[in-house]
């Protein structure tokens, strides 16, 4: 009987202490979650809402890259991978055009006949041939075609004339020229020093010649060579490899005379594929592209979609405002393609019932300014806008998957070292006066925190087709953009230049370019963000913002250029009274010029650096001319004699 007693009551103790260990444990435990939740919340609340993006992100990363390495395994060249495609697909509709219809079949023929044409010419493959011509199906089927032969395109801007041009031509030693009819009055303008510098050059009219007053162009009619040629597959159709060169794009030539960037086979693929995998495009879609085939947007990530996936593309010769929706309903487009102002011109038209009467689900492209972000997508009713950014010649490329206003793209927060093994992207901090790179104690780059604005760049790895940088065709134009010792020693990225602001979800947003961003009163301007306040209150017309220097003076005052108001007359007044209001006190520019118009570059970009070198000067600026009169709190016009009195330091700004 004792030993029953005493056996209970040691199990009732055991008992006891067991469930003090429980509470004890169960204690430590809740203590630890709060402690953690306490500490760290901030990061478990970034970490919930960005998740699924990244995960979704990721997958949409390595479909893109799963297509990239099956190409590479099998060499395949961008010509292979649309052989391969029409010979699938003969009668799908790859192009239309106005009331023209080109099947895959048709354009696949039509580029055969282009490739032996050449080939039979004595042409060989690496030799570069310049194509000069507008938005049409025949811009594909010309460097498809000369691809096929193993040639290499340059693309040139229909908008170049003189010095410019004939850089463009015989940078990258052009041994011909294809052009439309319409565009030979440039060619003739510099034959003579086209001649000088290659005069074994020839040239070849894709419609009938044009003489023009004097020399004529030598030119041969391509079209009729075309007609007579075979159709067949060329013989160098199978020799091409996966890392030739496929065409030259040249940038804008800000800075300089344009620069060509190098395009190869892999980046064509790459560039297709990550455009198609983000935004989920498929074959039953049809996108609207009526930018210009020469630049990097419409002419590869748009084109792209055709030549390697089979996607219907619509084209337009020129972007037009007043007929942009009436042909997406036309051609039953379910996306279309946007850069630039585009989305402004759109919006400054009257509303009428098509803006909502399309199928367009996507709007896709770069340069939507976040300040008419909502407006474009309420009163067009378009679901996604599908903003990416990336530079022609670089690898620092992200797009914004997540319909996230005013973001061009993102990188993740939590997992950034998971990430940057994957697709190394980084912003890193920049000196606000030089642009130099930051760094830190090792002489390492420092990446930017939420709230802060850096330069975007992208690692380079060579071996990695995603993650290399072609550059230019000058090598020393090419060394420039590289900058060393970024995360590591030892490593290096492609600087783009672009200046970046990264919100805590890691969210990007174009601020500037570097160099875009002037200093007054001891507070830094940007162009960028100036220039979208300002549209709102001129109503949408062309402005750009810039800083000119002033004698006497630290730093660039601002000055405005703006088109004239559709009334004709700028009530300066109400001018003043609503910069005023809308914008610091050190960015209401001091000086503000009206034109009839503003030139736009062909991806619908305005021209401000003509402009910037005029300045503010009435013996050289013969526009409107006005300047903030600080006493009379308005704007005055701006006479010889004020402009003196300001140089000179007797009026103090």
């Amino acid at each position: 009987m004792v030993l029953v007693l005493v056996s209970l009551l040691v199990a009732n103790v055991a008992v006891l202490l067991f469930n003090m260990n429980c509470w004890l444990i169960l204690a430590s435990l809740l203590g630890l979650i709060g402690y953690i939740v306490y500490n760290y919340w901030s990061v478990m609340k970034i970490f919930y809402n960005t998740l699924p993006r990244d995960i979704r992100a990721g997958i949409k990363l390595l479909r893109a890259k799963w297509f990239l390495r099956e190409c590479k395994k099998h060499n395949k060249s961008v010509p292979k991978v649309f052989k391969e495609l029409a010979q699938r697909h003969p009668n799908r509709v790859m192009f239309y055009f106005k009331d023209e219809v080109w099947t895959f079949g048709k354009v696949d023929e039509m580029s055969n006949r282009v490739a032996n044409v050449f080939a039979e010419m004595g042409y060989h493959p690496g030799e570069e041939v310049a194509l000069m011509m507008n938005t049409r199906p025949e811009f594909v089927v010309m460097w498809l075609g000369l691809a096929k032969a193993g040639l290499i395109t340059a693309f040139i801007n229909t908008n170049q004339r003189l010095e410019a041009l004939t850089h463009s031509i015989t940078v990258v030693n052009c041994k011909a020229v294809i052009y439309e009819p319409q565009l030979a009055k440039a060619i003739h303008e510099i034959l003579p020093s086209l001649q000088d510098k290659s005069p074994s050059m020839r040239f070849f009219s894709f419609g009938e010649p044009v003489s023009q007053e004097g020399r004529e162009i030598p030119s041969q009619p391509l079209h009729d060579l075309l007609d007579q040629a075979s159709s067949d597959d060329p013989v160098t159709l199978a020799k091409g490899n996966f890392s030739d060169k496929l065409y030259y794009i040249f940038t804008s030539g800000t800075t300089g005379l344009p620069k060509a960037a190098v395009i190869r086979n892999h980046r064509y693929i790459w560039m297709g594929s990550i455009i198609r995998s983000l935004f989920s495009f498929d074959h039953s879609d049809n996108l609207y592209l009526t930018l210009p085939l020469y630049h990097n947007n419409a002419g590869t990530m748009g084109s792209a979609q055709g030549v390697l996936f089979g996607i219907t593309l619509t084209l337009r010769e020129k972007f037009s405002a007043s007929n942009f929706w009436e042909d997406c309903i036309r051609y039953k487009c379910t996306g279309a393609m946007y850069i630039g102002e585009i989305c402004r011109y759109l919006l400054a038209q009257p509303e009428k019932p098509v803006d909502k009467q399309h199928n367009v689900r996507i709007l896709f492209g770069n340069g939507l300014r976040q300040k008419i972000w909502t407006d474009v997508k309420t009163r067009f009713n378009i679901k996604q806008i599908g903003e990416f950014y990336g530079a022609t010649e670089g690898n620092a490329n992200v797009a914004n998957i997540s319909n996230k206003e005013g973001a061009c793209g993102f990188v993740p927060c939590c997992i950034q070292w998971l990430c940057r093994l994957i697709y190394p992207v980084v912003v890193i901090k920049v000196d606000e006066h030089t642009g130099e790179a930051l760094r830190d104690a090792n002489g390492l780059c420092i990446p930017v925190k939420p709230g802060e604005i850096g330069e975007i760049v992208g690692k380079i790895h060579e071996s990695d087709p995603s993650r290399a940088y072609p550059g230019y065709h000058n090598p020393e134009a090419t060394k420039k953009k590289v900058v060393h010792n970024v995360l590591v020693h030892g490593d290096k990225a492609f600087l783009s230049g672009d200046l970046m602001e990264m919100d805590e979800l890691g969210f990007l947003y174009f601020r500037d370019r570097t160099g875009d961003t002037f200093r007054w009163k001891g507070e830094n301007v940007s162009t960028t963000e100036i220039e979208a306040i300002i549209q709102k209150v001129i109503k949408l017309n062309d402005c750009v913002v810039f800083g000119v220097s002033v004698e006497q003076c630290e730093g660039k005052a601002c000055m405005l250029v703006m088109t004239r108001p559709q009334t004709g007359k700028l009530d300066v007044a109400q001018l003043y009274h609503r910069l005023k209001d809308d914008l610091p006190s050190y960015a209401v520019p001091l000086f503000v010029r009206v034109v009839d118009k503003i030139e736009i570059t062909g991806s619908y970009k305005l021209q401000k650096h003509s402009l910037e070198k005029e300045g503010f000067n009435p013996n050289v600026v013969k526009d409107e001319l006005y300047f903030l009169d600080k006493k009379s709190a308005n704007y005055v016009p701006l006479t010889t004699q004020l402009y003196q009195q300001i140089q000179s330091g007797n009026i103090t700004l």
